[in-house]
């Protein structure tokens, strides 16, 4: 069975990289407080020798990282089963069988409700969180997503424990 897998939308590129430059601005910002506030800074290196590696970290994740994770960012919807490929440096590929979900939800962060983003979490049984959960979807598409999910898992025939 060939799986056809569907890119996610491009808006989660600027998504990733708004992330990596909040993260990489709270690191400068504790890195700027430890150095404004400590006691004796001559323990401390030269400003210039912490803020140029720093520059070149947000840049390397910025640009190449997150346009690798968007880059390989898909999913697919089979017949029997939810699938989600991932990954900027290492690959991971997830599928969730239909007749195992449980739940679906769909979630929006606040950088993702201003970038019209949203994404879809499957959860399964005997499972204690999310079992897969697809993201740089439009909000439009992920509600379509979850109908279709829950009319899918509505229509799936139960099982009575107690035929033997």
């Amino acid at each position: 069975m060939t799986i056809a897998w569907k890119p996610v939308e491009p808006a989660y590129k600027t998504y990733l990289q708004l992330i990596v430059l909040i993260d990489m601005s709270i690191l400068a910002l504790i890195a700027i407080g430890l150095y404004l506030f400590s006691p004796s800074t001559n323990w401390l290196p030269n400003p210039l020798w912490l803020g140029i590696p720093w520059a070149v970290l947000t840049l390397f994740f910025g640009l190449f990282w997150s346009s690798r994770r968007f880059q390989f960012t898909a999913y697919a919807s089979t017949d029997v089963s939810m699938h989600l490929r991932r990954g900027a440096l290492w690959r991971l590929t997830r599928a969730v069988p239909l007749n195992r979900i449980q739940h679906v939800e769909v979630r929006q962060g606040f950088i993702e409700r201003l970038l019209g983003l949203a994404h879809l979490t499957l959860y399964t049984a005997g499972s204690g969180g999310a079992d897969l959960s697809i993201p740089g979807l439009k909000l439009a598409t992920a509600e379509a997503m979850k109908a279709e999910l829950v009319n899918t898992i509505a229509a799936e025939p139960v099982s009575d424990a107690n035929d033997d």
